[in-house]
């Protein structure tokens, strides 16, 4: 009996639970109706009405249509709350290929895509004109008519300003419409095909007594430009007539911007808040007339806009740790434009500090913090110069290649890295020690470590590493040299020693030679400030590239001298 009833009070709740559930489900379809699946069947095609026919998905209240073309190009788009749907308006030309795709939505406006995609291909014939667009003030319009067939006939009207001015009766491929019956319109006139059961199945735009719009070309910058994350200053010339100009922004191949431009003008900049980093734009300039889109005349560039860069750090003319009194210290920074701010109380430098505006004269121990600031780049690192009036005697460790394995050019007679960098060292520290200079020199059969314990021992103000560059297309060329980041002590002696030399290189009028002062953050054992304090790597140009490396073999003493010079400047 107990049994019993435990089985019926157990039937009782499973029954209850049961219920439960099927009411929660109930209530959450009714919340958020779940959409059916569905397939588009077909297209009715006839003479009086193009429409498109599918299932219906279940809990659905209306349907959204989109038609793209084969570039994925949205061409024709509508909303409807049957799955019988019509697709008046929407046309193609003879021949060209569709893809219909159908979203089904419920109360809430939830989507859900049809199974299918169609294709669909233009069957309908349609109007081409055989001239210009633009209708001479003597000739009247040709058109042909594709996709004609034998025995067919349509109705043409020409419409202006949305009133028909000529109807006819087309029964050939061939149209001809006499000037007379266009005579005395100025502007867009509007041919119309229909079939004879009045279903428009084609148009076509044509201009009477309107200017012509001069060709467009932009003048600059290039095409395929790559930049900074900058703005961008467009110039052009032609667009006569324009009642304006159009500037569409294409991001990574979308439009994302219309920007409207006076006629009045022939120069546009593109701010750099409308830009993003990293992105490829596509950007397209339009000469406009009124409303009149088929003769519009244009132009267009490809632009790659990179990262948004941070503005070089300020560097000093001379050696702060020992100076002489009444010497004039200079300020200056790589980026071009740049605005420069100083503290001499120990602050930190922001917008108003001091504006370094001419060269300090330095009569008494000061500590120098600085911030570089230029437009559309992040600020400079602050650097600090503690300048020392006192006198030392300057010691520079010198450390050219030791890498017998590392061969030039040969064409050009080059060697070894390790060969012909010690050549340039040897006139570097004859020319230091000539002017009382205390120079060491490494090793060749050494190696980095030492390099580095033995120039921390003798104290050495300056550690230059003296080498030549190498790349896997042997065909790049330039200087650079290396410092550890933007904040080393070795920063303004690296400066001024590749700018002395980027003076004299060869190629210092190409593109992509001017490779300048780099930061190693940490890379290079030699210009490591964990490792070293003041310590510098130059790469000479580059020994697998004819033309540089020639240059070195025929310049050792020129090179070796401009550096000790550049050494010797820095340090007063």
């Amino acid at each position: 009996m107990k049994n019993k009833r435990t089985l019926i009070i157990s039937s009782i709740f499973f029954l209850a639970s049961m219920s439960f559930a099927c009411f929660l489900i109930g209530y959450q379809n009714y919340l958020e109706p779940k959409l059916g699946d569905f397939n588009i069947i077909s297209i009715n095609d006839t003479e009086d009405t193009l429409a498109l026919n599918m299932e219906k998905s279940h809990n659905a209240t209306s349907y959204e249509t989109i038609i793209t073309n084969e570039n994925g190009e949205e061409l024709w788009k509508s909303e409807d709350n049957t799955n019988q749907i019509s697709l008046k308006n929407f046309l193609l030309n003879y021949g060209e290929k569709a893809y219909i795709q159908v979203f089904a939505k419920n109360k809430n406006g939830t989507k859900k895509a049809s199974l299918n995609t169609l294709e669909y291909i233009w069957k309908s014939a349609s109007l081409e004109n055989i001239n210009s667009r633009y209708v001479d003030a003597t000739k009247g319009v040709s058109f042909l008519l594709s996709g004609y067939q034998q025995n067919q006939a349509y109705i043409l009207k020409l419409e202006y300003l949305n009133q028909v001015i000529h109807e006819e009766e087309i029964k050939t491929d061939n149209i001809y419409i006499p000037y007379q019956k266009i005579e005395g319109y100025a502007g867009r006139i509007t041919a119309k095909l229909y079939t004879l059961e009045n279903r428009l199945i084609s148009t076509y735009n044509f201009y009477v007594n309107t200017p012509v719009i001069g060709k467009m070309k932009i003048k600059s910058p290039n095409d395929n430009l790559r930049t900074r994350w900058n703005d961008i200053k467009l110039s052009w010339e032609g667009g006569e007539n324009a009642t304006e100009y159009h500037l569409l922004l294409f991001e990574e191949g979308s439009l994302v911007n219309t920007l409207i431009i006076p006629n009045t003008e022939k120069t546009y900049t593109i701010p750099a808040h409308l830009l993003k980093e990293e992105k490829n734009y596509h950007l397209r300039l339009e000469a406009v007339y009124l409303d009149y889109e088929e003769i519009t005349e244009s132009d267009f560039i490809n632009v790659y806009v990179g990262k948004k860069e941070t503005t070089n750090p300020v560097y000093v003319s001379h050696n702060p740790t020992f100076i002489k009194s009444g010497t004039e210290i200079k300020l200056d920074t790589r980026t071009p434009n740049a605005t420069i701010y100083y503290t001499t109380d120990g602050s930190d430098p922001n917008e108003f500090s001091h504006v370094y505006e001419r060269p300090l004269t330095m009569k008494e121990n000061v500590t120098i913090k600085t911030k570089a600031i230029s437009y559309n780049r992040y600020d400079s690192e602050i650097n600090t110069y503690d300048f020392q009036i006192r006198e030392k005697e300057l010691v520079v460790y010198l450390s050219p290649s030791n890498q017998t394995w590392n061969h030039g050019n040969a064409l050009a007679g080059f060697t070894t890295e390790m060969r012909e960098m010690n050549r340039v060292a040897d006139v570097v520290e004859r020319v230091l020690k000539q002017n009382g200079v205390k120079v060491y020199r490494n090793k060749p059969t050494g190696e980095i470590n030492g390099y580095l314990s033995e120039s921390n021992y003798v104290k050495s103000d300056l550690h230059l590493a003296i080498h030549s560059n190498a790349s896997q297309s042997k065909e790049a060329r330039g200087i650079e040299i290396y410092v550890d980041k933007p904040t080393s002590k070795s920063l303004s002696v690296a400066t001024n020693i590749y700018q002395n030399l980027y003076a004299i290189y060869p190629g210092n009028n190409l593109p992509n030679t001017n490779r300048g002062v780099k930061y190693a953050n940490g890379s290079l054992g030699e210009a490591n400030d964990s490792f070293i304090p003041c310590g510098t790597l130059i790469e000479i140009a580059y020994h697998d590239n004819y033309e540089d490396a020639k240059w070195i073999l025929e310049n050792i003493e020129t090179i070796g001298n401009n550096i000790a010079t550049s050494i010797l400047s820095y340090y007063n």
